[in-house]
């Protein structure tokens, strides 16, 4: 092994191999320093970054019933980005700003490149929840029911509010207290039993037909019921309130 010496300057002038370890040394700084240079200037900057795509979400997502609360991630620091003069958001094909979400950001010049930022977007409302333990096909009734403050992205299911109808409703399965009451957990009211007496009507153009019949199956407003007409004939129509069946 080659033992170590030191070298001086001879003269006021510097040894050929110490300037070239100098000029070395110097161009690893230079090219580490571009490459901090070309990182800075490539990814956007974190903190205006998120306020842009904070706001562009609230755009979004503006009339939405209840209080918003944003939050927005960071772009993977392991991405090797391009230096970009300007880029936009924008929301993914498919993706929905309710929840856990992602959003899209493309530079639109001075590069070519998209990434991806996930993004949780909270909404809060005064919504109905069960005031006490609810049983399985129990109709919903004023007393089942309280207003609480809700988050409404918490539920995959749309949640009832204090200004939508319900009385009446049955519940496909068992509540339990505080639990946010669900259009999916609500079924229709009946407004024809089986047994029922019926008003079958039947409409076109320029003629209108009223006969009387017996209600085979149940049915909520709007739900297709089987009934039964004198001389053995049956028939498919709409259910209604009152007992009336339509048929076209």
């Amino acid at each position: 092994m080659e033992a170590a010496t030191s070298v001086v300057p001879v003269n006021g002038v510097t040894h050929p191999r110490v300037r070239t370890l100098r000029r070395r040394l110097i161009g690893a700084v230079l090219a580490v320093a571009a490459g901090w240079m070309c990182a800075a200037a490539a990814t956007p900057p974190a903190a205006p970054l998120a306020d842009e795509l904070r706001q562009f979400a609230d755009r979004t997502v503006a009339g939405s019933a209840g209080d918003m609360e944003i939050t927005v991630g960071e772009v993977d620091p392991r991405l090797k980005l391009a230096p970009c003069a300007r880029y936009e958001p924008f929301v993914p094909p498919g993706a929905r700003l309710w929840g856990r979400s992602t959003l899209g950001v493309r530079c639109v010049e001075g590069a070519d490149w998209t990434v991806y930022v996930p993004i949780q977007v909270r909404v809060y409302a005064a919504a109905l929840v069960a005031a006490r333990p609810l049983a399985r096909n129990q109709p919903l009734s004023a007393d089942d029911v309280r207003v609480e403050r809700v988050e409404l992205t918490a539920n995959s299911n749309s949640v009832l509010t204090p200004n939508d109808e319900y009385a009446g409703g049955r519940l496909t399965r068992s509540v339990a207290p505080g639990e946010p009451i669900t259009r999916a957990l609500l079924r229709a009211p009946a407004v024809v039993q089986p047994g029922d007496a019926v008003r079958v009507i039947v409409g076109g153009p320029g003629f209108r037909i009223a006969a009387d019949g017996k209600a085979l199956t149940m049915g909520a407003d709007g739900q297709s019921v089987q009934v039964a007409l004198a001389g053995g004939h049956f028939v498919t129509g709409v259910a209604r309130p009152g007992r009336v069946i339509e048929v076209k």
